[in-house]
């Protein structure tokens, strides 16, 4: 059986969600696939899961590594894109699941419309109470080409920030450089990785139906890798603003969106520095640095269009973070550094 599309999935101690996300790989309503899992150095019982589904099905290729290390994922996705004779590659999170229609609908609309890459809508879920957290969908398909890709970009931004839920063309990967897929244990560099693929594009387009499902837990890497992860999101604004700038003149409407976006993860930093078990110096020290880039300032000061709602509520974002700072335990024993976390939080 000639192979359309290769997955590939990255797992580590993921006994617990395994089956649900290579399930609804192989019940696929196409299924000429070939599935690579890699087992990245687990202790749990995911060595014998995923060999398990390699003897029942041989789409299934199970692949292990006997030392965890995230960039492994990085090598063997570098690896298939080199070596395999499909035309298409997609990723799936080790505890996510596709819908069963979504390799027929993603090909179908890639060739359709001659796409190097290829996103769909998603729904982001509590991985503990099965709530859904955010419902991202379009009503209508969207290609991206030439002015597009500047002009669509507050419709299709929130799209281009996962790996995953994407079809790529093989070819389209192997002739771009500079993307990398080496990846630091840092929670936006996917995002800039796929932002940067998107930006390298001709072509590229969005599915509107939500056909990916991203469980989150409280162990997620945006929840656990804190430290390292503050100095990602600033460099993940720093990626958007320069990919906005690649296509010409920021237009005000997309400068203003981009304030919107620099506001939004602040606040995801933020609160996941706050929500941490971190000491309170460590916390407070997390936060000087988030509030001492300079685009914070040019965040509070921007004049932007009313419409987008963050920026329009600034002033109260701000009383209400300086509360919780000074609620923080430790932050009066720790006086002079929350002194500097908020003369550099209120700063105009």
């Amino acid at each position: 059986m000639s192979v359309s599309t290769v997955f590939f999935t990255q797992a580590f101690n993921a006994q617990h969600t395994i089956r649900r996300t290579i399930d609804s790989i192989l019940n696929q309503s196409r299924g000429d696939l070939e599935y690579y899992v890699l087992d990245n150095g687990s202790t749990d019982d995911i060595k014998d899961i995923i060999p398990e589904y390699g003897k029942k099905d041989d789409r299934v290729k199970p692949l292990r590594v006997n030392t965890n290390d995230i960039t492994n994922g990085g090598a063997f996705f570098s690896l298939l894109v080199r070596e395999t004779s499909a035309k298409y590659i997609a990723l799936c999170d080790a505890d996510d699941e596709y819908t069963p229609d979504f390799l027929e609908n993603m090909i179908r609309f890639s060739e359709e419309n001659h796409l190097d890459i290829a996103a769909c809508g998603y729904d982001k879920i509590d991985g503990v109470t099965g709530e859904v957290l955010k419902h991202r969908a379009l009503d209508e398909n969207l290609v991206l080409h030439d002015n597009l890709f500047a002009d669509e970009f507050i419709k299709y931004r929130g799209f281009t920030t996962y790996l995953w839920g994407k079809l790529y063309s093989i070819d389209y990967l192997r002739n771009i450089k500079g993307c990398g897929t080496e990846r630091e244990n840092r929670i936006c560099n996917d995002s800039i990785w796929t932002l940067r693929s998107f930006q390298k594009s001709g072509r590229a387009g969005v599915y509107g139906k939500a056909m990916y499902k991203y469980y989150q837990y409280p162990r997620s890497l945006s929840r656990t890798n804190i430290v390292k992860s503050i100095s990602s999101y600033s460099d993940l604004w720093g990626a958007t603003k320069k990919f906005l700038e690649h296509f010409g003149p920021v237009s005000k409407l997309n400068e203003d969106f981009l304030y919107a976006i620099h506001l939004s993860l602040v606040e995801e930093a933020a609160n996941n520095v706050l929500s941490s078990e971190l000491p309170a110096d460590v916390k407070l020290d997390c936060l000087l640095k988030l509030f001492s880039d300079p685009a914070w300032d040019e965040t509070l000061t921007h004049d932007a269009d009313p419409q987008f709602r963050n920026l329009a509520a600034r002033d109260e974002y701000v009383s209400q973070m300086k509360s919780r700072i000074l609620a923080l335990p430790g932050a009066q024993t720790n006086g002079a550094l929350t002194a500097d976390v908020l003369r550099v939080l209120e700063r105009k």
